[in-house]
């Protein structure tokens, strides 16, 4: 159990594990499309308009993206020195996203009884909002997490030099867009100061998730939390 921690947090489990939520997104967002229309994460098109940027085919990005995923993981392996692949280890890291949700879920809900706010969904079917909630926590985390908080450092720490000073406003920038992210298209949130400083709260507290527990975990409890607000 001593290795759970260490292990759970590394890239190798976070990409093993970010494979099952990627391919039960897609097999929901397959089932609940109809011939005409479909309904995506806002954060899985931007990714995918990247990667047609490639002159890849639309049909072909589900594909691309397992792909992307499989090829990642011997590199993951690579530089997660020491860490072993223990199977029941998965089971343990879905328990603790499970209860990292529930103790969120009511921070959160606390945090927008006091707004006068609802918590209800976007009017779609169920299964659309279980698929929804699955694609927030893969793609959403990948984006505002993985890239944009990492790639913020980078560029920042040249500037304010100090890692601790460099840290603390990449976090607050990358929740910031975070929760901008939701007020951006055709099918975005009407503007609201208070579930705009929400969000903006909900981004901070996945992000020190994020810093503590790594990718899968922060992924998981991301899309655990949006299931039980939307569905």
């Amino acid at each position: 159990m001593s290795n759970y921690w260490r292990f759970s947090r590394s890239a190798y489990y976070s990409v093993i594990a970010a494979l099952p939520l990627l391919v039960a997104y897609e097999i929901l967002v397959i089932l609940t499309q109809s011939r005409y229309w479909g309904l995506r994460n806002a954060a899985d098109m931007w990714i995918r308009t990247f990667l047609m940027a490639f002159e890849l085919q639309s049909q072909h990005l589900t594909f691309v993206m397992i792909g992307i995923l499989f090829a990642l993981i011997p590199i993951a392996k690579t530089h997660s020195s020491g860490v072993r692949l223990q199977v029941n280890f998965f089971a343990l890291m879905f328990a603790e996203a499970f209860a990292y949700s529930l103790v969120l879920g009511v921070v959160l809900q606390s945090i927008l009884r006091v707004g006068g706010l609802s918590s209800v969904g976007p009017g779609n079917g169920t299964m659309q909002n279980f698929a929804l909630s699955l694609g927030a926590g893969l793609f959403e985390e990948i984006i505002f997490r993985v890239l944009l908080l990492n790639l913020l450092f980078l560029l920042l720490k040249p500037l304010l030099r100090n890692k601790v000073t460099t840290a603390v406003v990449s976090v607050l920038a990358a929740s910031f867009l975070f929760s901008m992210s939701h007020y951006i298209g055709s099918m975005a949130d009407s503007w609201q100061l208070y579930s705009f400083m929400f969000r903006w709260a909900a981004g901070l507290l996945f992000t020190v998730l994020y810093f503590m527990r790594g990718f899968a975990i922060t992924a998981y409890t991301h899309a655990l939390y949006d299931i039980w607000v939307l569905v």
